[in-house]
């Protein structure tokens, strides 16, 4: 596998870093939280700013870090989409450059391909450790493998065949899951980036106080959908304020059931996807074929591993939510599904690390696109 110098600026954060197949040698994320803070969310113009200022820096670090040169590179990657348009031609730019200037090959990467992937990524060996456990082929897989991304921008159920083979089971039709939270946490006034914080305090909250609506339960489908929760949660606060209870202690019950609300929708859905009579087909399982399931029934899904990736899978309810799921199927079907996570909660949010990982792959295979932003780019 090659060695690979990855650029991220896909949004607000500039990223770098360096990859030996699925080893990261280093991951840089300059962070411009403060510089939008006031703002509420992110500002493109500054953020494109921020992206000129900080990339040749932590190009720099990465390669420092992980000990090594341009010499040493097979190639170069760079995030071309999805993201905001000023952003992303900021990275391009900068890794064509590069490319140019140390005549390597560049590859454009997927970033929802990079998310789904992050579970792949692993740490750099402790020094004198001789175990070798790269994921550099994918023959030690076992396809098909079901992604869930999910993160500010994105909240999708990805069928991965091969690596570079996918289909889309499912996605959110509006609102993200991150989206949501991070818009709720800021209506309770918890600052910017609001889901971190609302996490917490979700820990710290009594479940049940607050019943949230279920969206897209009639339909048969694998979508989701988060404004009528978002736009719910603006009616309860409102009402709470109004009558002075928005207390200390309520918001940390609002955040633990808004939160609960939100990851519920996932595991529902997911299960459903379990249960399909016939994924290949996405046929999504009646009401009559759930209510007379047995465990000499329960369909085996084709699924073999779940792998979870994007900013909002850093969060430890989501994991545990997910895992009491499979281990819910298991007993159903007795079939084991076991979730695999980024080894490092650097790896779930937006990071140049994930970018080399695919890049790894991909490099693999003759490739001479034409790359160029895509800030629309789908999976």
């Amino acid at each position: 596998m090659p060695k690979i110098l990855a650029i991220d600026t896909s949004c607000d954060d500039s990223s770098a870093g360096v990859v030996d197949g699925t080893v990261v040698l280093s991951n840089i994320v300059a962070s411009q939280t403060q510089i939008h803070k006031a703002y509420g969310g992110v500002f493109p113009t500054l953020a494109k700013q921020a992206h000129k200022e900080n990339l040749p820096a932590a190009v720099h670090m990465a390669l420092i870090r992980a000990k090594t040169d341009y010499k040493d590179l097979a190639a170069i990657a760079v995030t071309q989409g999805p993201g905001l348009a000023p952003a992303l031609e900021i990275g391009i730019t900068f890794a064509k450059d590069l490319a140019a200037l140390h005549n390597k090959p560049l590859i454009g990467i997927n970033h929802i391909e990079a998310h789904a992937l992050s579970p792949l990524a692993q740490p750099r060996p402790k020094q004198g450790d001789r175990t070798k456990n790269q994921i550099n082929s994918t023959a030690s897989i076992k396809f098909p493998i079901l992604a869930l991304v999910i993160s500010g921008g994105h909240s999708e159920f990805i069928l991965i065949n091969s690596i570079g083979q996918y289909r889309k089971l499912g996605q959110t039709i509006d609102d993200a899951a991150g989206e949501c939270l991070d818009k709720v946490g800021r209506m309770l006034n918890l600052g910017y980036p609001a889901g971190p914080l609302l996490e917490q305090f979700a820990k710290k909250g009594r479940s049940n106080r607050f019943v949230f609506p279920k969206a897209m339960l009639n339909q048969s489908n694998f979508d989701l959908s988060y404004s009528g929760l978002k736009t719910a949660s603006h009616t309860m606060i409102k009402q709470l304020e109004a009558d002075n209870k928005l207390d200390k202690q309520t918001i940390f019950d609002f955040s633990c059931d808004l939160q609960q609300a939100v990851f519920d929708q996932i595991t529902y859905k997911l299960e459903r996807i379990l249960l399909s009579p016939n994924l290949e087909q996405s046929i999504y399982p009646s009401r009559h074929f759930l209510k007379h399931l047995t465990s000499s029934t329960t369909p085996i899904s084709p699924i073999n591993e779940i792998w979870l990736g994007g900013g909002v899978s850093a969060n430890i309810s989501l994991r545990q939510t997910l895992r009491a799921l499979l281990r819910k199927y298991a007993k159903q079907s007795g079939k084991q599904i076991p979730l695999r996570v980024p080894y490092h909660k650097r790896l779930c949010g937006d990071n140049a690390a994930m970018i080399g990982v695919v890049a790894g792959f991909k490099a693999l295979k003759s490739s001479k696109s034409q790359i160029e932003r895509q800030p629309n780019l789908s999976i």
